[in-house]
């Protein structure tokens, strides 16, 4: 990515820290847009990667590695009764709706305002809403991109029981499904409710819809995904990032009697990719997945709630307000007087401000999403805490 007012060009990395072109070291909490749990250069993974390179980059068939795979996601997502790989996310997503559409025989999509899917064609739709929809609030969703033409999504408030209620309420008997992201990792990693949920999973049962979980970030939350620290079950899954890595590789899943209908009996539909489940990026994913396990996300949230609290600090220190959000090991920044819990809330965050941030730990060594939201990975350690904030220090003292 190349933010203003100059591109940066990677070189390498090495575990934590990143390297650019001209030689300057980066603490990277980026880690390629979460993918990365184990930062850069991860032993296990790449030895893994080399021997799938040896063994045949693509085979063209079913491998073993597949099926060690898969079995690990069920192991930690038991929702997830039949598993199927794609080489991205949006690609898991595209086939997932896919699949719901054909198990209901609906076609309408609801979705959330604020939450990011990818780039599947249904929900490339209010995603960076620039005013907030008003509570309670339903309706056919807009475009985030220019060339769509899917007039099917809808678009309910994000956090809003009665928004959920209005969506049924208008378009019950024709919504296949209704895609959650339990976290908005795009929007200040604002989090559902636990009412939200409910309204979601009552909704969606009593008009025969499916409830799809888009855990392409969620297994950076916890061992079992977000769904483990909601205590629900979806229909349908879709994972992800670190679950490839570092390469291309994603999946998505559920119920045995919908995802039956990829089955080559019935009534199926067909799911293929030249690259679909690379055995390269299966073997990687499986060492990246076995190397993290309860410990290791423990230490990872106590890493997180040390750089929120000193991110606060000097903030405070600086005389600003703010308040963070997290999610397993991953942290928000929201410069705001308010804690953020909606949209709406997240809108009326100092944006300008900390971007002008941004820059400043870039400049000072620091790696961090230009959005506010900073991600960690398994070689951190304390240490790296007191380089961040010793930076983030430095910047607020000139601003």
């Amino acid at each position: 990515m190349a933010y203003p007012p100059y591109p940066f060009y990677a070189s390498h990395g090495e575990g934590a820290r990143l390297t650019d072109l001209d030689g300057n070291v980066y603490l990277d909490l980026i880690n390629n847009y979460t993918s990365l749990i184990h930062g850069h250069g991860h032993a296990r993974t790449a030895e893994a990667a080399r021997a799938g390179l040896i063994a045949g980059q693509a085979l063209g068939t079913p491998t073993v590695e597949e099926a060690e795979l898969a079995r690990e996601l069920r192991r930690r997502l038991p929702a997830l009764e039949t598993v199927r790989f794609t080489s991205t996310g949006s690609e898991a997503l595209q086939y997932a709706i896919r699949v719901a559409r054909a198990a209901t025989g609906r076609k309408r999509v609801l979705k959330f305002e604020g939450a990011y899917h990818g780039s599947e064609v249904s929900l490339v739709q209010d995603i960076w809403p620039r005013t907030a929809l008003p509570p309670g609030t339903a309706r056919p969703a807009l475009p985030s991109s220019a060339g769509l033409d899917d007039t099917s999504t809808l678009t309910a408030v994000y956090n809003d029981a009665a928004a959920v209620a209005s969506a049924f309420g208008q378009w019950g008997d024709e919504i296949a499904v209704v895609v959650v992201e339990p976290f908005l990792g795009n929007n200040a990693l604002i989090t559902a409710t636990p009412d939200f949920l409910d309204a979601v999973f009552e909704q969606a049962r009593a008009h025969g819809a499916l409830v799809l979980f888009d855990e392409i970030q969620g297994l950076r939350a916890a061992y079992g995904g977000t769904q483990s620290v909601f205590g629900v079950t979806p229909d349908l899954v879709t994972v992800g990032k670190i679950l490839s890595g570092g390469f291309a590789l994603a999946g998505f899943g559920g119920r045995s009697d919908v995802m039956a209908h990829l089955a080559d009996t019935g009534d199926p539909m067909p799911q293929s990719g030249t690259f679909t489940a690379s055995p390269i990026a299966l073997r990687a994913g499986l060492a990246a997945l076995s190397d993290f396990g309860e410990e290791d996300y423990s230490r990872l949230r106590t890493l997180r709630d040390g750089f929120a609290a000193r991110s606060v600090e000097e903030f405070a220190r600086a005389g600003m307000t703010v308040h963070i959000n997290g999610m397993g090991s991953m942290f928000h920044i929201n410069i705001n007087e308010e804690p953020v819990g909606s949209v709406a809330q997240h809108l009326r965050s100092d944006h300008a401000l900390w971007i002008a941030v941004r820059l400043g730990l870039l400049n000072r060594g620091i790696n961090m999403m230009l959005r506010g939201t900073g991600c960690l990975s398994t070689p951190m350690k304390e240490s790296d805490i007191d380089i961040y904030g010793d930076a983030l220090r430095d910047v607020l003292s000139g601003i």
